[in-house]
C-alpha cells in the first residue's frame, strides 16, 4: 500500500478504539498503530492493532504519515494539534460509512464523524472535531475547531458552537439561532434553550448556565 495511506491513532483508549474500527471498515487507510503516552501500553495489541510507543516516535517520523487524534480531553487535543500540525503530517477527515450527510456540509480536516450520525444541509463542522455516535445535526450549523459532541445529542437549526466546547453526550441545544461561546462545557442529558458566555457550564433540563473561570 502507497506510504501516503499509512495511518496512526493518536490514543488507544476507548475513543481510539472506535475510531480504528471505523478506518478498517472505509479501507481507504492502513494503521500503522496506536501511540500512547500510557507506556504500560506499549507493545500490545488493541482491536489487533499495535500500540507502537509515545508520541516522541512521531516526532522521528520524516515521511508523509496520517494521523488522528483520538484524545476525548480538549486541551489535550489542542496541545497535540500544536505539537504536530507544522510537521509534514496530514489529518484527514475520518467518516463513517453509516453517518448520514447531505449535500452542502463542509467538514474541516482532522474532524471524525462517528457512527450512524446525522447532519442536515448547509452545516459546516470545523476542524480536529469528534462528532460522537447517533447525533443529529440539523441544517445550518455551525460548528468551529476543536469541539466534542458526545453521542445521542441533537442540535437544532442555526445554532452556531464555537470553539473548544465539549458537549456531554444525550443533550439537546434547541432551534433558537442560540450561540455557545468558545470554551464551554455543557454536561450530559442537559437541555439548552439559550446562548451561553465563552467559558461558561450548562448542566440540566433546562439547563442551568453558569459562569466556569477554569476554563
Amino acid at each position: 500500500m502507497n506510504s501516503s495511506k499509512n495511518l496512526i491513532i493518536i490514543g488507544a483508549g476507548q475513543l481510539g478504539v472506535l475510531i480504528s474500527k471505523i478506518i478498517k471498515k472505509t479501507y481507504k487507510f492502513k494503521i500503522v498503530g496506536f501511540i500512547d503516552n500510557d507506556l504500560k501500553k506499549k507493545g500490545k495489541k488493541i482491536n489487533g492493532i499495535r500500540v507502537i510507543g509515545n508520541d516522541k516516535i512521531l516526532k522521528k517520523k520524516k515521511e508523509k504519515l496520517n494521523i488522528v487524534i483520538a484524545v476525548g480531553n480538549i486541551k489535550k487535543r489542542i496541545e497535540i494539534k500544536k505539537k504536530f500540525k507544522k510537521k509534514n503530517f496530514l489529518f484527514p477527515k475520518i467518516i463513517a460509512s453509516s453517518a448520514k450527510i447531505d449535500e452542502n456540509v463542509k467538514i474541516g480536516n482532522g474532524t471524525v464523524i462517528t457512527n450512524h450520525t446525522m447532519i442536515l444541509n448547509n452545516t459546516k463542522i470545523g476542524e480536529f472535531c469528534i462528532i460522537g455516535s447517533g447525533n443529529k445535526i440539523l441544517h445550518h450549523v455551525n460548528i468551529s475547531n476543536n469541539c466534542i459532541i458526545g453521542g445521542g445529542t441533537v442540535i437544532g437549526s442555526n445554532a452556531k458552537i464555537k470553539e473548544n466546547v465539549f458537549v456531554g453526550v444525550g443533550s439537546v441545544l434547541a432551534s433558537r439561532r442560540i450561540i455557545i461561546g468558545k470554551n464551554s462545557f455543557i454536561c450530559s442529558g442537559s437541555a439548552v434553550f439559550k446562548s451561553m458566555k465563552a467559558g461558561s457550564k450548562a448542566i440540566g433540563n433546562p439547563a442551568r448556565i453558569i459562569p466556569n473561570k477554569k476554563r
